[in-house]
């Protein structure tokens, strides 16, 4: 497992924000975080991921192929997997906790 210090964390309740408008201003929120210091490193954690929509995995898939920071690393976590967006796996790395 690789080691991440972070100076800032993203704490994002998919339950409360599910929807493609969310997920873009989660991207945005991303941005300004990366543009106010280029050696920031930021957490984005995405809890309940499984209760987004089909469209807001669709621009997260879309942020995440593109070449962003190293700088930035996401977080899912979800009670079921299965709900996920499949092109979004081939990007996570697994970990299930017993």
């Amino acid at each position: 497992m690789t080691s991440f210090v972070c100076d800032q964390v993203i704490d994002f309740e998919a339950i409360e924000g599910y929807g493609a408008q969310d997920i873009e201003r989660l991207v945005e929120q991303i941005e300004t975080l990366l543009a106010q210091s280029d050696a920031s490193k930021v957490v984005v954690l995405l809890r309940n991921a499984h209760y987004l929509t089909t469209r807001a995995f669709v621009i997260l898939h879309n942020y995440i192929q593109e070449p962003i920071s190293k700088n930035v690393v996401f977080v899912l976590v979800s009670a079921d997997k299965s709900k996920i967006f499949p092109p979004l796996l081939d990007f996570v790395q697994h970990q299930q906790v017993a």
